[in-house]
């Protein structure tokens, strides 16, 4: 039955994402051969200025929509005008909330996923990966694995999402035991928890570039590999960390009973 809500939960989010990634590609495309049209005609200059705020606009997008609609998906699902329907199904609570997690990470990786694909159609050269190598040895010292560290930082991003996600979701939960002013409860709680994880997270970061003999008190901050994948690193675990207990304090205080006026 988990399946069946999961599928059930990704065509309804899915209706218009899928759009958005597609044209954030297909934008990408265009634009960049606009660009390359550029070079012989002036009119495609013009054109691919116009494009290239479309595809910006477009990219943040593809990271901001997933994210919202994740939540506010929650939310309506559970509270609001479908409430009543999903509380119907014969499904437990678990498989609900289950549901809820698994939906907003696959739309976070498909959206990610999209803007990795048109960056990559967008500035795609002989020299770019030689241009971001350069770019981040500006704070790396040594040799370092460029698609090592842009994995890890790819999923630092996306975890550090998701564990918005599960604080706003946990927060939504808790905001709805009680009748009123559940939306300024559910912010209050979300920026409180999120203070939290972000102070936890910046004291294991402090402890891991001590552990690596890096001083705090320089102006310019040049660390070596092992200390900079080991920051990403930390970053990814902590976030990992957070969003399972969210995850698992969300499905016990569901469990508890819902709220539904």
């Amino acid at each position: 039955m988990l399946g069946k809500l999961l599928k059930y939960d990704l065509k309804k989010n899915m209706r218009w994402l899928w759009i958005l990634f597609a044209s954030t590609i297909l934008v990408a495309a265009i634009t960049r051969g606009c660009k390359e049209l550029a070079q012989e005609i002036m009119f495609f200059n013009i054109l691919s200025i116009f494009f290239d705020s479309v595809f910006y606009a477009l990219v943040i997008n593809s990271i901001v929509q997933p994210f919202l609609r994740s939540f506010l998906n929650f939310s309506k699902s559970l509270y609001g005008d479908e409430s009543y329907l999903i509380h119907t199904l014969p499904v437990t609570k678990n498989q609900i909330i289950t549901s809820k997690f698994l939906t907003s990470l696959i739309e976070m990786l498909l959206g990610f996923a999209s803007i990795v694909v048109s960056l990559l159609i967008m500035f795609a050269s002989p020299t770019f990966f030689s241009t971001l190598k350069l770019l981040i040895s500006t704070v790396v010292v040594g040799e370092f694995s460029l698609f090592c560290i842009l994995l890890l930082f790819i999923i630092l991003v996306i975890v550090e999402f998701l564990m918005f996600i599960s604080i706003i979701c946990f927060s939504i939960v808790l905001a709805n035991k009680t009748k009123e002013k559940r939306f300024l409860k559910a912010f209050l709680i979300t920026a409180a928890l999120a203070f939290v994880a972000i102070t936890v997270l910046s004291i294991f970061m402090i402890i891991v570039l001590l552990i690596n003999g890096v001083s705090l008190s320089v102006s310019t901050l040049a660390l070596s590999k092992t200390a900079f994948i080991s920051i990403l690193t930390t970053g990814i675990v902590v976030y990992s960390a957070f969003i399972i207990l969210f995850f698992v304090l969300t499905k016990k205080e569901f469990n508890k009973g819902v709220n539904v006026d």
